[in-house]
């Protein structure tokens, strides 16, 4: 039996709803958030396989790219990864030529990362890969439902920052 003035039976009604929220699998948010992650990973290695680069390594060459040095540290969280995983990824990409690092001159502990001119022949040349990747992943949207879609994940993303194991700075 529904009831008139908001169309839900007395079972579905809040007080019923929050109890069952979240039972079914395809119901719980972090769930579908992680397997849309898990099918970008599977796009952007069909797009970007070939040269041998992860989402995050290229995040961290897209941020350097400007040809501005940073530490190790900031690049990391401005990516939304934590230091040592930030540092692996660094030692990665300086091993094939992409980014240098060096010791400050300010601070001998804190390693300065750029871009090398290697490493932005290679962004620019996976750049349309990536970005293949991404529309791949849009496609069943509309430019209105793109919109909406970013609109609402940077709220979630904004909101739950500080809640990450590895919140993100600003670039």
């Amino acid at each position: 039996m529904t009831d008139s003035n908001d169309g839900l039976s007395k079972a579905t009604r809040p007080g019923k709803m929050k109890s069952r929220r979240y039972r079914e699998l395809w119901t719980r948010p972090g769930y579908l958030v992680r397997r849309l992650h898990q099918i970008h990973i599977g796009l952007f290695a069909e797009e970007c396989g070939k040269e041998d680069v992860t989402p995050v390594q290229f995040a961290i060459l897209s941020v350097l790219q400007g040809g501005e040095e940073m530490d190790q540290l900031t690049l990391s969280t401005s990516v939304g990864i934590d230091r040592t995983s930030g540092a692996d990824v660094i030692r990665r990409l300086e091993r094939r030529g992409l980014v240098q690092r060096e010791s400050s001159v300010l601070d001998r502990r804190a390693k300065l990362v750029r871009i090398t001119e290697q490493g932005k022949e290679f962004v620019a040349r996976v750049r349309p890969m990536m970005a293949r990747a991404q529309e791949r992943l849009l496609s069943p949207l509309t430019d209105d439902e793109r919109a909406e879609f970013y609109r609402l994940i940077n709220r979630l993303v904004d909101a739950n920052n500080d809640s990450s194991r590895a919140p993100m700075g600003s670039v």
